[in-house]
């Protein structure tokens, strides 16, 4: 049957809805996933990024999925790195950007893996298209809802996608 496991993605080059778009496409016909739902498109500015970085689209996806979440991690990782991604970091533009936010109500942390995402209260761009798709979820470390931790981060500008594609 599988597990719910939550996806974010993001891209800040080149054609940044088109890099989305493949990500979602592709990860749909990875074997032991199936696509659930996908939030709307929000536009965000860097974080922890170089000032010249561009903004940044980014979209949550809700899977069924029958990996381990390392299997997981290394298909993301493989993934990212077919669509062009070659370096990874918190300070560098990104092709696509895919991190696994929630695997079911697991609590995951290894040398290569932390599940929920480490960031994932901090930030809005990831928080705003999560509840759109999955209004109820939790973060399985505090148990705090959603809408809790949206009032938490503040006025972070993320706004709906508004259809411009290349870097801005």
């Amino acid at each position: 049957m599988g597990e719910t496991v939550y996806l974010s993605l993001g891209s800040n080059r080149g054609d940044r809805a088109f890099y989305l778009q493949q990500a979602t496409e592709q990860l749909s016909q990875m074997a032991g996933m199936s696509l659930v739902a996908a939030s709307s498109i929000y536009v965000s500015k860097p974080i922890g990024c170089a000032p010249e970085c561009a903004q940044f689209l980014n979209q949550v996806l809700k899977f069924n999925c029958t990996l381990q979440p390392t299997q997981l991690l290394d298909q993301t990782e493989r993934l990212e790195r077919r669509l062009g991604r070659t370096v990874k970091g918190d300070n560098a533009d990104r092709i696509i950007d895919i991190d696994i936010i929630l695997f079911g109500d697991r609590v995951v942390k290894n040398t290569r893996l932390e599940i929920p995402h480490p960031r994932l209260t901090d930030r809005a761009f990831v928080l705003l298209p999560l509840h759109e798709i999955a209004p109820d979820a939790k973060d399985p470390r505090t148990e705090a809802l959603l809408t809790e931790l949206l009032a938490r981060v503040g006025d972070q500008p993320v706004t709906p996608y508004g259809g411009i594609s290349r870097d801005e």
